[in-house]
């Protein structure tokens, strides 16, 4: 396990006080005890960016993954990683193209990732580890927004269109066999847990979190987001994380007789950090269940 110490101490004097432009997010990381009354303590700045910064993902517990863009001129996204362990931040991809929303192969080394080509389309690809293009996945589908891995070879993915689709897919099928399970859905697609529902959200009747089973294809609709609640997350023992821009919620989830049930509402979680007591979007816990992720965004400028 790293030195939480020693890497909040690296991370204060690899980054730079800078003027942050409108909009600008960037990740803390903290250290997370989703037991104890404050659950999210200790947090540092890991980037700090006029450029976007967002989309978190642990890879494993020492490997965040994030999408940034490489510079303050740029105009497209590079896929970064920060190796706790080390300290070492490196971008993987360093394209021409912009990769967004990196995603762990279920099947071998390597990440998944949503590619704008030159054509500005929105393609899913397979990546090698060190980055390079590999395999353009459901190469008929597009443009996917977000993606979530079913097993070696199925997916769901977020289409974007009018409405958003949420579509299920084999990784190499022709488009007319997807099949459509919800329309005006999140972007937000997450296992939960070891089992065999999906949950994400849909605005059909409200901003509702909905379950989609991936054996008998029901969907359920579970209860209400916190109004504003765009993205939400999961931690490991399943505590459903997410945050309006303004207060970060907590809401434990349990599976009963294979059904996802719950005891109380949404609570919040006090984020003591000036620099990130508001604006949080996005959430990502690390595996073990000892660090979080955070995207703030800046909202007073």
């Amino acid at each position: 396990m790293f030195n939480y110490l020693k890497i909040a101490v690296v991370l204060s004097l690899m980054v730079s006080v800078q003027s942050l432009a409108q909009q600008t997010s960037n990740i803390f990381i903290g250290k997370l005890n989703i037991e104890a009354k404050n659950p999210v303590t200790d947090l540092v700045q890991l980037t700090e960016t006029p450029t976007y910064t967002n989309q978190p993902m642990f890879f494993e517990n020492n490997y965040l993954f994030y999408t940034q863009a490489p510079s303050k001129e740029s105009e497209q996204t590079d896929i970064f990683m920060f190796d706790f362990a080390t300290s070492e931040r490196k971008n993987l991809t360093m394209s021409d193209s912009s990769e967004y929303s990196p995603t762990p192969l279920p099947y071998g080394p390597g990440f998944s990732v949503v590619n704008v080509n030159a054509d500005n389309k929105q393609e899913l690809w397979e990546l090698d580890p060190q980055g390079n293009h590999k395999t353009h996945l459901a190469p008929n589908i597009e443009p996917v927004g977000y993606h979530l891995w079913l097993n070696n070879d199925e997916l769901l993915l977020f289409v974007l269109g009018e409405p958003h689709t949420l579509v299920r897919v084999h990784k190499a099928m022709p488009e007319s066999d997807a099949v459509l399970i919800d329309s005006n859905i999140g972007a937000s697609i997450i296992r939960f847990l070891d089992s065999d529902w999906v949950l994400y959200t849909s605005s059909n009747e409200g901003n509702f979190l909905n379950a989609y089973n991936i054996k008998t294809n029901e969907v359920a609709q579970l209860f209400l987001m916190p109004e504003g609640a765009e993205y939400f997350s999961l931690t490991p023992n399943g505590v459903l994380l997410t945050s309006d821009n303004k207060t970060l919620w907590q809401k434990p989830l349990k599976l009963k007789n294979n059904r996802i049930t719950w005891l109380v509402d949404f609570e919040p979680i006090l984020i003591e950090e000036p620099s990130c007591a508001s604006g949080i979007s996005r959430t990502h816990t690390s595996p073990d269940m000892s660090m979080i992720a955070l995207v703030c965004s800046d909202l007073d400028e």
